[in-house]
Parts: C-alpha cells; structure tokens; sequence
C-alpha cells in the first residue's frame, strides 16, 4: 500500500503557501535555507508554484460574483418602505393601469422577491454539491497521473538531453543545433540560454550540489558552467572525437566523459585536473555513477556495458562486463540503492540487473523499437523508459507491470527524466518539444 504522503513542516505552512514577492527578505532568505533541507517542505513549495502557475494561465471569468442574499433583501425591504408613500401608491396605479390594458398583469413584489430567493438558493447548493465533485475529477482526471502540465516550444531541433536542477524548479534542454537552455519547470519561462559554437550538444549534466552545468559537444570538447553567473568555468578538450556521455559524481567534484574514441576520461570538473583515463574498444554512449560514488558505469556501441571501482580498478580493466544486449547502448540508470543497473538498447528492450555479478533480474520489452532512454525514480518504485514509438513508458523494475503509458509526443523520445521529488517527469525528442507532465 502506498505510504500517505508525510505534510510539509508546521512551522514553515503559511510561509509556503505565499509567494515570495508577499515575504519579506530575511523570510525569504530563512526558507530557501530550510527548503534546501527539507525535501517534504521543498515539494510542498514546487507544488504551490506548479498551482500558481497554472491559475495565472486561466482566462479572465466569464461569470460575474452572485450577489449576496442579504444586500437583496435589504434592497427589497426598503422598495416596501416606499411603497407605503402616497407617491409610490399613485405611480403604481398609473403602471399598473397600463399594464391592465396591454392585458397582462405584473406580479407582486414579494413574490418576485421569494422567486429571487429561492434561485439564488438553488444555485449554492449546484454550487455545493459540484464543488466535490469537481475535486474528484481533477483528483481523477486532469490533475492525474500522466497529465501533460507544460509544454516547452523553446528549441528548433530534436531534443537530444536533458536534465532536472537538483531544486526541483528548472529544466536544462539541448537540441541537435548546439542550443542550450535552462528555463522553469512549472512554467515553461525561459531563464537563460547558452550561446556556443561547439555543434551538437549530445549530452547536458546538472552537478547534484546545483552548482555546475556540463555540457559534451560534437567537436570533441565538454563545457562547464556556473549555474549562478552562465560564466564557462572550464572547457575540457583531450577528447579525439565526439563526446557524447557526461556524469557527475555524486560529490560534485568530478565530471565523467565519453565519446567516439572509445575513451572515458574522469577529471576534475572546474579545472580539467587528475584526469584518468578509462578505455574501450567502442565508441562510449552512455555513463552513469553509482549513488556511493565507488563505481562508474559506460555503455558502447558494441553492446557492452562495463563497470569500474573507480578507486580500486585498473582502469583497462573493467570490474564487470555485461554483454547481454544485441545491440548498442543507450542509457544507463542506476538503482537508489545501487544495487542494480537498468541498460537500454537499440534492440527494443531495457535490462534490469545485479551490478556486481552480471545477474540478469527482468527484460522489459514493452517499446516498439529502438529504446533511447531510461531513469530510475528516486523512490525506487519505477523506471521510465522511452523510444522510437514516441512513447514514455513508466514501469516496476522488480514485477514488470506497467503503470502507465504516456502518448503525447508526435515523434521520437529521445531523453527522459525525474524530477527529484517523483512527482513529475519530464521527456523530449524529435518533436522538438520537452513535455513536463504528472508521474504517477
């Protein structure tokens, strides 16, 4: 049964429920501190900002406010007041005359004043009773699971990464003209873009401390950023052809890259230093770390995953090799726990197994086509998968059942990603859009 979700920090709930502009700066200051310590208050915050969003999106109401029903019956007793005045009694009269002789008859005033009443009745109770019923279908229905929430239109070419910021708020994207861009994740608002002449961006990477952007080019170089200034900290270029892989440590001090000549390098990410050099016999397409930050995971064309101690192994001597795919290597996730890796193919299915012994745990085999990506949730409780069938497919990595199949891409996905509290996923491809939409 799935655990009731834990209410953010009582202390901190009214402060959530604001938006900044309406804090003062050292209230401002104080949750930003706690939300960076607090994952329950800090997706309780993206979840008001998702809302907030979405209501300033709404058109401007059709429907005029009802009036309250006590203003109408002080309006109607003062009209009875009047109609005590001889004035009042010979101006009736003369209304009433004409209306007489055009034959029809004007109804008396409390009668129209008990019909008013009992509309406006009748309308709080529609009111009343749909009011849950409308919660139920959002519940249900368009607040669901799978639900498309934004859609970015930023890029003008295939989607070829992206990544989450490690807060939660912002989406970094690049396309297959070199373009990059961070903008926010529950409103499609472009924040910034990062102007290069380096080709292809075939991978971006977000550094888990937030810090850091990396980014892996088709002219053999890997770029880094400073997420708070866009200033390039370092550009890494001992690579002898494409680039295509990139993954931090989870530390943030270490950047893995690799790409068409068959290498991985591991190096320090903001100065290029302590460089080592891990090789292979096949293009490198995929690298992953594990959550411990002992082992680092690369897929190649030649359909092998390999895995190294990165503080133990030779690095010409991988630790493992699995050799159980029939065709290249995608994308390569690793479990929460580290456990396990999850390996997508070009030939149509995603591998679960035991990371150190090779042990094959399920085959998943729900695309069509080529598989382009994979991702562990955070939670552990699913792996999103995408590919050639314009599908993102969300799945239990231990039963194989499927728990939802997500159909709003026209055309190949090619990236897809948790946001880091698992209540969204965000995916791209050849349609040149990036999706954010409800996880379930």
């Amino acid at each position: 049964m799935k655990q009731r979700p834990r209410p953010p920090c009582s202390a901190w709930a009214e402060k959530l429920a604001l938006r900044p502009d309406d804090l003062s700066a050292a209230d401002r200051e104080a949750l930003e501190a706690h939300l960076r310590q607090c994952p329950v208050c800090a997706a309780a915050r993206a979840d008001y900002e998702l809302i907030d969003a979405r209501l300033r999106a709404l058109p401007d109401p059709v429907l005029k406010p009802v009036p309250r029903l006590a203003s109408l019956l002080n309006k109607f007793g003062s009209e009875e007041e009047l109609l005590s005045s001889p004035q009042f009694k010979r101006q009736a009269q003369s209304v009433s005359n004409s209306h007489l002789r055009l034959g029809r008859r004007s109804r008396p005033l409390r009668q129209r004043l008990w019909t008013a009443a009992a509309a406006l009745i009748a309308a709080c109770l529609m009111l009343a009773l749909g009011l849950p019923l409308l919660h139920q279908v959002m519940k249900s229905g368009a607040a669901g699971p799978g639900t498309l929430l934004v859609t970015y239109r930023g890029h003008s070419s295939a989607i070829s990464s992206l990544a989450w910021s490690p807060d939660g708020n912002s989406l970094v994207s690049s396309d297959l003209r070199g373009t990059i861009e961070v903008w926010n994740a529950l409103t499609g608002t472009l924040r910034y873009r990062y102007a290069t002449n380096a080709g292809i961006a075939y991978a971006v990477a977000w550094s888990p401390n937030g810090r850091y952007l990396a980014a892996a080019f088709e002219n053999h170089t890997v770029e880094v950023w400073d997420t708070e200034t866009g200033q390039r900290l370092f550009r890494f270029t001992r690579h002898t052809d494409i680039v295509y892989a990139l993954a931090w440590s989870p530390d943030s001090q270490r950047l893995a890259s690799g790409g068409g000549d068959n290498h991985v390098w591991v190096w320090d990410a903001t100065t290029g230093a302590h460089a080592v050099i891990y090789t292979g016999i096949f293009p490198v397409t995929a690298l992953a770390w594990s959550p411990d930050g002992s082992y680092l995971a690369a897929g190649d064309t030649g359909n092998i995953v390999r895995i190294w101690n990165v503080h133990t192994s030779n690095p010409g001597t991988p630790l493992l090799s699995y050799t159980d795919h029939s065709d290249a290597i995608t994308s390569l996730s690793w479990s929460p726990d580290g456990r396990y890796l999850a390996s997508a193919s070009k030939d149509g299915t995603v591998r679960v197994w035991n990371a150190r012994n090779g042990k094959t745990l399920r085959v998943y085999t729900g695309h069509h086509g080529g598989v382009d990506a994979v991702a562990w949730s955070h939670d552990e409780r699913f792996i999103a998968s995408a590919g050639a069938d314009a599908t993102v497919q969300v799945w239990n990595p231990f039963s194989g059942e499927v728990a939802l199949i997500y159909r709003q891409h026209s055309d190949e996905v090619t990236a897809v990603s948790w946001s880091p509290n698992d209540q969204y996923l965000a995916s791209g491809g050849w349609d040149h859009t990036v999706q954010v939409w409800r996880a379930p």
